[in-house]
């Protein structure tokens, strides 16, 4: 038998190798770093004593709010709990959305105490409105609990935790709904290839990654899961994020060698993918064991705390602005890929196509319809028209279609080469080419060439954070803008996007700015020489954005030139070279590798514009 002081609500016989207790039986250190590698490293792991000890140690650390509910609560209010029968039968409060307790290795009866202890904790937390995650919290610290009150004291501390910019459970639905957004957006930044797969196979992604907390905290075993709690108790619900994009990972290759690499691209019931999750998570330890689950959790170079923070609050932001703030029957089908393929008209991508971008795009974006702003078919091939169009829009995404060289060359091989197909498609153009150069007439015959020659074409553009009105701020100087949430893509002849640069190295931005430091770096950016951008001060007061520059340290003003316009170009990405480069007349373009994104060239080097178009964000719920 193991130690009877914390295992009172254990099954032993279930708890297989963690019922041994073997190893250290105390913890000398109390540096917080030390603490974090040893909680990492599982180092009370083999002694449920000593775990129970370290989880009373770090919950009574906790910061809570004044009027905190302990043991002593539990107790006036359940009377003698002992000698009263419980009962599982005793229905669980709306606000855990029908999540059952998990049963982990409690004994039957203890499940009823869970039961208990959670009806109890209604009572005293009246503003609780979503906690999904509280019945298997619950479950777990049971295990490690001497009695049912010591086991509502430690829940309690964990949902008064009143630390600033910290939380370790989410009790609203706008804040669940929020995390399950920022859930999303990790998956497409730092798990594209498990991203693009329920992508392809699930009618609604968002409803898949509405279960990430469930994979963690419910349907993991118990031998992993009580791993997992051990850093979340020492480091936090961000342990939480990089867990179930390490599920996510694991998932994928698991998808990949079942079908022998291959993958099913063919799109099912998002419930049925949710259920191959669930299954897959609750029978990862015959392939994963606990160590090498959180050894690929801990290898994803995540954002910082406050950066993801900072993200969860902008989700919040814009659920707020659609009126969403409760769970409302069927608002899971507002909250998802809001592309119409039956409406949807572009003259430069498909649905499909645009339907694979909208998958790449901030997921409090992913719920707005796309709005066209201006299409150079009908507003003409003018910066001018194209500002005024795209001013007061934010964010946007920019197409372009492009004839892979310049037409001069595509004349020089005409002459050449076609010059019989030429002289049948426009005379004009073989019996005076100078004079019809850039016109509409030749433009028109090489739009017909192209497709009697096959000419290559491509599609590329880039997803802009930013108000096009922002480049105002620079003066008449051409000033970089943005955040890092810009990104450039090319869809033809193959598709692939290009992030900022410190997302897939972090390195480049080793820690985040103090205030003096980004004083010093705002003094700075007014120092500018002849070939060097301006970047424009942001006003006082206005709050930086997700992923804005002035939250890292980068090591070079190269890594966030984002995007930046005047009267005679726009540019998107900077630093030896552009990723696009746009004339006046949006009718020449050039691309090439660039720091900002590391990103080689979209498509032919110099190139010319046949259609270029800008989509913007409509909300339709808020309207």
């Amino acid at each position: 038998m193991a130690e009877e002081d914390y295992g009172s609500f254990v099954d032993w016989n279930q708890m297989g190798d963690l019922a041994k207790s073997s190893g250290p039986t105390k913890v000398d250190t109390k540096d917080l770093k030390e603490f974090k590698q040893m909680a990492r490293q599982g180092y009370w792991a083999k002694n449920h004593k000593l775990r129970a000890q370290v989880y009373q140690q770090l919950i009574k650390a906790i910061p809570c709010r004044t009027v905190t509910p302990d043991a002593a609560v539990y107790r006036d209010i359940m009377g003698n709990a002992a000698a009263k029968k419980t009962s599982t039968n005793v229905p669980l409060p709306e606000f855990v959305d029908g999540n059952p307790i998990p049963r982990y290795c409690l004994k039957p009866e203890a499940v009823a105490s869970a039961h208990q202890i959670i009806n109890c904790l209604a009572g005293q937390f009246p503003d609780i409105s979503h906690c999904p995650a509280l019945p298997a919290v619950t479950s777990l610290l049971l295990h490690f609990s001497v009695d049912e009150a010591q086991c509502f004291e430690h829940v309690s501390r964990i949902l008064a935790c009143n630390e600033p910019g910290k939380r370790l459970v989410d009790q609203t639905f706008l804040a669940y709904e929020s995390s399950c957004m920022t859930f999303g957006d990790l998956a497409n930044k730092y798990c594209t290839a498990a991203h693009k797969l329920i992508v392809a196979t699930a009618q609604d992604v968002m409803d898949v990654y509405s279960d990430w907390q469930r994979w963690v905290l419910g349907d993991l075993p118990f031998s992993h899961v009580v791993r997992v709690l051990d850093v979340y108790l020492v480091e936090g619900y961000k342990v939480l994020y990089r867990v179930a994009v390490a599920l996510l990972k694991f998932y994928r290759k698991h998808k990949m060698g079942a079908q022998g690499g291959q993958g099913n691209q063919q799109q099912e019931d998002s419930n049925k993918i949710k259920a191959d999750i669930q299954a897959f998570v609750k029978g990862i330890a015959s392939t994963v064991t606990p160590d090498k689950l959180l050894e690929k959790a801990f290898s994803i170079r995540l954002f910082s705390r406050k950066e993801i923070t900072l993200l969860q609050l902008t989700n919040e932001k814009s659920l707020q602005q659609k009126g969403i703030t409760v769970k409302q029957k069927r608002c899971r089908r507002n909250v998802q890929l809001a592309l119409n393929p039956d409406t949807f008209s572009s003259e430069i991508v498909s649905a499909k196509e645009m339907h694979d971008i909208w998958s790449w795009i901030p997921e409090r974006f992913a719920l707005c319809q796309p709005q066209l702003l201006f299409t150079t078919s009908t507003h003409g091939c003018s910066l001018n028209r194209f500002y005024s169009h795209c001013e007061g829009h934010e964010p946007t995404l920019l197409l372009i279609r492009t004839t892979d060289g310049d037409l001069g060359c595509l004349y020089e091989l005409s002459v050449m080469t076609l010059e019989p197909a030429l002289h049948l498609l426009h005379p004009l153009w073989w019996s005076d080419p100078p004079a019809c150069r850039g016109s509409s007439e030749q433009k028109d015959c090489c739009h017909r060439l192209q497709s009697k020659t096959q000419w290559s074409l491509t599609v590329c553009g880039a997803f802009l954070s930013t108000d096009w009105e922002e480049r105002k701020r620079g003066g008449n100087k051409l000033s970089f803008f943005g955040t890092g949430e810009c990104f450039v893509f090319r869809l033809k002849p193959e598709m692939e996007r290009y992030e900022w640069i410190v997302i897939r190295h972090p390195e480049l931005a080793s820690s985040i700015k103090t205030q003096n430091q980004e004083e010093t770096a705002t003094s700075e950016d007014q120092i500018t020489d002849g070939n060097r951008l301006q970047q424009p001060e942001k006003p006082p007061g206005e709050l930086s954005p997700f992923l804005s520059a002035r939250h890292f340290n980068l090591n070079s003003k190269n890594t966030s030139m984002f995007m930046a316009g005047n009267v005679d170009s726009i540019i998107v990405g900077g630093g030896d070279g552009n990723a696009l480069y746009i004339d006046s007349e949006l009718n020449h373009g050039r691309t090439g590798s660039c720091t900002t994104f590391d990103n080689p060239p979209l498509c032919a080097e110099s190139f010319q514009i046949s259609l270029l178009e800008v989509w913007g964000f409509q909300d339709t719920m808020a309207s």
